[in-house]
């Protein structure tokens, strides 16, 4: 039972991006395999959306580690549950909330020890800046336990490069590169973890799988720089190289929004007044961190739109006639198609 509601959940998100991104691209560097141990380390960029996109693209039913804080709600924890999402606490969460962990860690090894995959945001936190931060020792912690409890378990890490390019905007572009795997047992002396040097070799992978801005005092200048560019962000190969190279960009660039691109937008907001409404007037304002912008946003997308959809259609169908209905049901589905493809 759970396995079909996990494939139903992964096939609905899977549509769901299709009508909230223009373009979702996955590379792999190599073959992510079905039948081992994976600890999928990523950076984090883009609250729930991140894990969400992940698990649809590297084809795995993942268990993720996700901040305990979303977990306070008793239905949104139920949810989260079923979708295999376990908490993990910080400091912020409380000293004595750190000890929570323990269990947490305990049922990660027994994860590995059972050859699933698991989703880590080794940062530790979420931003919307353009860099990796220094990762946290938890994905080294939990291979620490996993190896001295499990010492036969085979444990790949992939690092994974999560880039968007406007990350708060509907119809946005973004993509997901899939690193070279890196195998913790070359840190494993047979008792203690290498957990310094096993974070550095993750951290500089990352920094080759998404947009890498490495100073801090120049962070906003080289930022207003490369977007002066038009770079796509979506190739974070081209745009580290471009910074590598004093700002000489080889790669394609971002596409302006055409007129036709934003009649349609503006036809889109026409015809899902309702959710729009409720977007702009009730849940936007209430968000005070912009990195859950677009997880609310397509949140309440793929709730409320397709509630609005059939309702509009089974009232207008009802007073005017089926055939009204079920034109009304087909520009519902195609309008944000054809919108979010030809921009």
């Amino acid at each position: 039972m759970r396995l079909l509601w996990l494939n139903f959940v992964q096939l609905y998100l899977t549509l769901g991006f299709k009508y909230y991104y223009r373009k979702t691209t996955a590379v792999y560097l190599e073959k992510i395999p079905k039948d081992k141990a994976i600890l999928f380390l990523a950076n984090h960029q883009n609250a729930l959306l991140d894990p969400l996109l992940l698990t649809v693209k590297s084809n795995r039913k993942n268990h993720f580690l996700t901040r305990a804080a979303v977990f306070k709600n008793r239905t949104v924890a139920t949810i989260l549950n079923s979708l295999q999402m376990l908490p993990v606490y910080r400091m912020i969460d409380g000293v004595s909330s750190i000890q929570k962990n323990k269990a947490i860690f305990k049922q990660c090894s027994q994860l590995l020890r059972d050859k699933k995959s698991i989703v880590l945001f080794p940062e530790g936190n979420h931003s919307l800046h353009r860099k990796v931060r220094p990762l946290k020792k938890g994905a080294a912690r939990i291979i620490e336990e996993t190896l001295q409890d499990y010492p036969a378990t085979e444990i790949l890490i992939i690092p994974v490069g999560v880039n968007y390019q406007s990350p708060t905007k509907y119809g946005d572009s973004m993509s997901i590169y899939f690193g070279h795997a890196i195998s913790p047992n070359n840190y494993w002396n047979g008792e203690q973890l290498d957990m310094l040097g096993l974070n550095q070799v993750i951290s500089n992978e990352l920094k080759t799988l998404t947009t890498h801005i490495n100073s801090i005092s120049d962070y906003e200048l080289i930022l207003n720089n490369l977007e002066k560019l038009n770079v796509d962000f979506t190739l974070p190969f081209k745009v580290n190289e471009c910074l590598n190279n004093n700002f000489k960009y080889t790669g394609k660039k971002k596409k302006e929004s055409s007129v036709i691109y934003l009649t349609l937008i503006f036809l889109i907001k026409l015809f899902y007044f309702a959710p729009y409404l409720i977007w702009k007037k009730v849940a936007s304002p209430k968000i005070n961190e912009k990195e859950f912008m677009g997880t609310f946003r397509y949140a309440l997308m793929i709730t409320l739109a397709p509630l609005h959809l059939i309702t509009m259609s089974i009232l207008l169908g009802s007073l005017l006639g089926k055939s009204i209905g079920l034109a009304v049901a087909a520009i519902g589905i195609i309008l944000p198609l054809i919108t979010l493809r030809i921009r």
